[in-house]
């Protein structure tokens, strides 16, 4: 465990400067040099990629790092299970691209209209996918051996300098856009080959195909696994990216590139939810092993309080500094801070939700993780349907927070009635009343010149009456700590 452990710090450090990197280039850079067409494009092509590649990757993402350990061979090939998962993957690439090509006319007919620099480089969605599909399979390979802090680095740091460096070179004029979209999908392909190089470096692969070597009794576990993790995980990042896709449709790539600064102003709430998931999956997993079902409600109980403490305070936070932030952004992406108000609101729905998911997965019941999943989607699909065309990328953001408080009360129902496990209770609805106090003086405070001591003392009596309260409750004995240690140590000391 500490390999695992070191690896995790180390990630998740790893994750914090692709964040701020991510800001940069989807926040400023990308507004600042590109039209809000040009970036609307690169987002719309990416959720297409990503849906794209789910379905070709057939479930052998999951399946790599489930099934490698009984593979496992001393003599570095593995009875062919890496060679075998990576040319199945580009089988998979090679069916789904058919059908991309096949369907090429209705496609374009959807976006002819509202977004008709699509159409001119629809092909392009096919290299960008590939590369995408191959690091997805190379990550799941050194996942499977525990290296993975040179992917996350590649992923989360090393595409984002790139993607700086290529928004430098366009602004430059060193590269026209169409030949910014390849240097981009190139990129991809970059961090793909060095991940292949660690593979051939770290020396625990060796290609090799052989009939004989392939344990038969298993493959129709894999193949099992294998379809409920693609119609699970398919289904989870179409409803994910279902609403750029179809505000491409409807409304055009304008509103995509908007909507897109937004969602990931959104993600930062989510922020603190990765550390605790990775840490809660193995602890879930144990408590299983021993019916421990006490403990696992225990655990659900106390992340969704930590969480919906942690997310309030960052959507409040981000809410009273809305004229601070839009003074930031680029003027023709300032209308869309409604946007942020829903999808905002639906990430702290999700975190607030807690490991809900990681519960039902790792249980006996993980079939109907598949279930919940497919049914999101379905919601989705027919609310963006729905609020899209009247309300444009404000209908996608309604739409995300309807569909994530479904899927969400879905889950939350299931415990409950499957094993009497709820989060929930006057705890967090005292969070809500602090949350609306808190936001409330926040939002009319009076505003001061300077920008940045409006945001200073803003952010700092808004947070300071929300931890006050939480802390005089007594909400959470783990934040209250945290709360203490910095009193004692910035504050109290002498």
């Amino acid at each position: 465990m500490g390999i695992i452990q070191k690896q995790a710090t180390r990630n998740t450090f790893i994750s914090y400067i692709g964040l701020i990197l991510g800001y940069v280039n989807i926040i400023i850079l990308f507004p600042t040099y590109f039209t809000e067409e040009e970036f609307g494009l690169i987002q719309l092509m990416m959720s297409i990629a990503i849906v794209y590649t789910q379905f070709s990757a057939l479930g052998l993402v999951s399946i790599i790092v489930r099934f490698f350990p009984f593979f496992r061979s001393e003599d570095k090939k593995h009875q062919g299970f890496i060679s075998w998962v990576t040319l199945i993957a580009i089988a998979g690439f090679i069916i789904v691209t058919l059908l991309y090509i096949i369907f090429q006319p209705l496609i374009i007919d959807a976006y002819i209209e509202k977004s008709r620099l699509f159409v001119e480089y629809y092909h392009f969605v096919i290299p960008l996918a590939f590369f995408i599909l191959i690091y997805s399979v190379f990550e799941s390979i050194t996942r499977s051996v525990h290296k993975t802090v040179l992917a996350a680095f590649l992923r989360d740091v090393g595409f984002r300098l790139l993607v700086t460096i290529g928004i430098f070179l366009f602004y430059l004029k060193y590269l026209t856009y169409e030949q910014f979209i390849v240097y981009y999908f190139l990129g991809f392909a970059l961090i793909s080959f060095l991940l292949l190089l660690q593979i051939i470096f770290i020396k625990q692969f060796k290609f090799f195909i052989d009939f004989k070597s392939i344990k038969f009794s298993k493959v129709r576990e894999i193949l099992k696994y294998g379809l409920f993790t693609l119609l699970a995980g398919s289904s989870y990042f179409l409803a994910q990216n279902i609403d750029k896709i179809m505000l491409g449709s409807f409304v055009g790539l304008k509103v995509v590139a908007v909507y897109a600064v937004f969602m990931y102003i959104a993600t930062v709430i989510a922020f603190p939810a990765r550390s605790l998931y990775r840490i809660a999956v193995p602890v879930i997993t144990e408590c299983w092993k021993n019916n421990d079902t006490e403990q696992i409600n225990e655990l659900y109980k106390k992340i969704s309080l930590i969480l919906m403490i942690l997310g309030s305070i960052i959507y409040i936070g981000i809410l009273v500094n809305m004229n601070n932030l839009l003074h930031f952004l680029h003027p023709d992406y300032r209308y869309g801070f409604m946007f942020f108000v829903f999808l905002g609101l639906s990430f702290l729905i999700d975190i607030t939700g807690g490991i809900n998911s990681d519960i039902i997965s790792t249980s006996k019941f993980f079939r109907y993780d598949t279930l919940f999943n497919i049914i999101y989607m379905v919601f989705c699909v027919v609310l963006n349907l729905i609020f899209i065309p009247l309300y444009g990328g404000v209908g996608a953001a309604i739409a995300t927070a309807l569909s994530m408080t479904t899927f969400n009360f879905m889950k939350w129902l299931f415990l409950k009635i499957k094993y009497n496990m709820q989060p929930f209770g006057l705890k967090n609805l005292i969070v809500i009343l602090i949350t609306s106090v808190s936001l409330v003086i926040g939002w009319y405070l009076p505003v001061i010149g300077n920008i940045y001591i409006d945001i200073l003392y803003r952010s700092s009596i808004t947070a300071g009456i929300y931890f006050t309260l939480v802390f005089v409750f007594k909400l959470s004995d783990d934040v209250n700590e945290r709360i203490s240690m910095y009193l004692n140590k910035y504050v109290l000391r002498k």
